[in-house]
């Protein structure tokens, strides 16, 4: 058997029937500018509309002069006589949906500039092949033109070495995607994430990760642990970088997993930039960040008409330890909410430079700790009292301050777990 677009150069094609079995082939045809002609007793599918074709049934005469056949029609005695006519007239042919007929299979299939993936089930099941294809369209990078370029180029040279063609190849079609995990609950797991953990020879995991999240990785992916945890870290961000290349240039298809979304505070920007430099290709696929699934499960609307027009995402954590005061002087607008990443551990240095810059201390403020845990808790207070509410809850616990705070601003819903109030 044949594969369509590949096996075939093309040749003359005939195609029989217009409706919607014919325009899926016409589709595929179309995709592989294929050129055909087309008879059909009538127009049954809207895709034929600006097609030319010759409006008449079948009959034996038409298949006269015609390399390939493409019977879409589901009439048996249509199939019938082509069969007859094989012998006579020498076609190759296909019956659609009946595979002991067919001469080739159509193909599901992958084109990346030169290099075309074509997948078939022989004819047994199309969906499967779709399938198939559809999961080496995620693998494979956008664009490998450079890449084949520059293995044209290298086949050319008359020392030319096998290996290295086979290397430069291999380190073309490595691929990483950086994707955001989400607070750890795993009903807020996007499916675009689950989707890419299929796909993974490789997993770069964050501690932010949880378990039960760590389990929907498939067993034939090696999983490497780059937690990074505050005094603690298994693998600097430079080691994860180099980790990340190493991979990609063996070929494989690379996760980099981490906590919430990548976008915010998770050195995507580096992580990108490397992998850029490196001529990697990779994906981002965003998480719930716990910014906002904090003021979900606490029943706080950042949000409010007259109350909080605006919203602020901050990190009270820069480079290893060091304490980030820069963005307190945003409390001061009001009408304001500021959402504090990494806070805990510096609640006493965030309550003495709120009170250095006269800040109200009755500013409502709240943490929202172990987010989406059995032991989850929301400590209600002020900013002045922000040192003993820490005391109440433990980390990891986002700080939300700002009016939409206030007691009488907060509305629990049935996930909203424990809420104390000072």
């Amino acid at each position: 058997m044949s594969t369509l677009g590949i096996a075939l150069t093309p040749k003359r094609t005939l195609l029989i029937g217009a409706g919607k079995v014919a325009a899926q082939k016409a589709r595929v045809l179309d995709s592989l500018d294929f050129a055909y002609e087309i008879v059909a007793a009538s127009r049954l599918d809207a895709y034929f509309e600006s097609k030319i074709f010759t409006c008449k049934a079948f009959e034996d005469a038409d298949a006269e002069g015609f390399e390939v056949i493409i019977d879409a029609t589901g009439n048996e005695q249509v199939t019938k006589r082509l069969v007859a006519l094989k012998p006579i007239h020498h076609f190759w042919l296909n019956v659609v949906d009946v595979p002991e007929l067919c001469d080739f299979y159509f193909s599901a299939l992958t084109r990346r500039g030169d290099i075309q993936v074509a997948v078939s089930s022989g004819g047994s099941s199309p969906t499967l092949a779709q399938v198939i294809r559809d999961k080496i369209e995620k693998i494979l990078p956008h664009d490998l033109t450079s890449l084949i370029d520059r293995l044209k180029n290298e086949r050319k040279k008359p020392d030319r070495d096998l290996e290295k063609l086979r290397d430069i190849a291999k380190a073309g079609v490595g691929k990483v995607f950086l994707i955001g995990c989400g607070t750890g609950y795993v009903g807020n797991l996007t499916l675009d994430a689950l989707n890419a953990f299929e796909l993974l020879d490789v997993a770069l995991v964050d501690a932010l990760v949880s378990e039960e999240i760590r389990s929907l990785i498939p067993l034939t992916c090696k999983v490497v642990d780059v937690s990074k945890k505050k005094g603690f870290h298994s693998k600097s961000q430079d080691e994860i970088n180099t980790l990340l290349v190493d991979y990609a240039k063996q070929g494989l298809v690379v996760g980099r997993l981490k906590g919430g979304d990548p976008l915010l505070f998770g050195r995507l920007g580096e992580e990108k930039q490397v992998l850029a430099q490196h001529g990697i290709s990779f994906e981002v696929i965003n998480g719930i960040t716990s910014a906002l699934r904090s003021c979900t499960v606490s029943g706080i609307v950042p949000t409010i008409r007259d109350i909080s027009k605006g919203v602020t995402i901050v990190s009270a954590h820069l480079r290893e330890t060091l304490f980030n005061d820069d963005w307190v002087s945003i409390l001061k607008q009001p009408l304001h909410t500021v959402i504090v990443l990494m806070a805990h551990s510096f609640a006493k240095k965030i309550q003495d430079a709120i009170a250095k810059q006269n800040i109200n201390p009755n500013l409502p403020a709240a943490f929202v700790s172990k987010i989406d845990l059995p032991d989850q808790v929301t400590i209600v207070g002020t900013v002045g009292k922000l040192d003993k509410m820490a005391t109440l809850c433990a980390t990891p616990a986002v700080l939300i301050i700002g009016e939409c705070v206030a007691k009488e601003n907060i509305l629990p819903a049935e996930n909203s777990g424990k809420i104390i109030y000072m």
